[in-house]
């Protein structure tokens, strides 16, 4: 084995990171209670229609309450007793960063990521008639 246990645990952090953060729905509910606290279900289902992740309030409680909120808690990110009660953020969501950091970054102001090496063309550019 290259790298050893430590290296294990690091490859096993990034990729439950990834996995937590691969979904939309999981990062707004993230975002909505690191800025607004403890919220009910109520509150999530609506942040997640208004960010135009579902259609109508009734898919996204569907869609958190037998998804994404349990996903959630299984990594110990949030916890709930009802979640029509309230939800909140457990310690666990430190392990979440800096990932979630980048995501909100990019979500939230637009930037792009580059790899060292490689410019990422500005989208704008090169839609820009010549």
């Amino acid at each position: 084995m290259v790298g050893g246990p430590a290296t294990s645990m690091n490859s096993e952090r990034i990729d439950h990171s990834c996995d937590l953060l691969g979904s939309a729905y999981r990062r707004c509910v993230i975002y909505v209670l690191r800025d607004d606290g403890p919220t009910g279900l109520d509150e999530l289902a609506d942040a997640v229609v208004s960010s135009d992740l579902a259609e109508d309030r009734t898919r996204a409680m569907a869609s958190l309450v037998h998804t994404h909120l349990p996903k959630l808690a299984e990594y110990d990110v949030i916890a709930y007793d009802d979640p029509e009660d309230a939800v909140w953020l457990t310690d666990g969501v430190e392990a979440l960063e800096p990932f979630l950091t980048v995501a909100a970054r990019q979500e939230t102001d637009g930037e792009q990521l580059a790899s060292p090496g490689y410019d990422v063309p500005d989208a704008t550019a090169s839609n820009a008639p010549d």
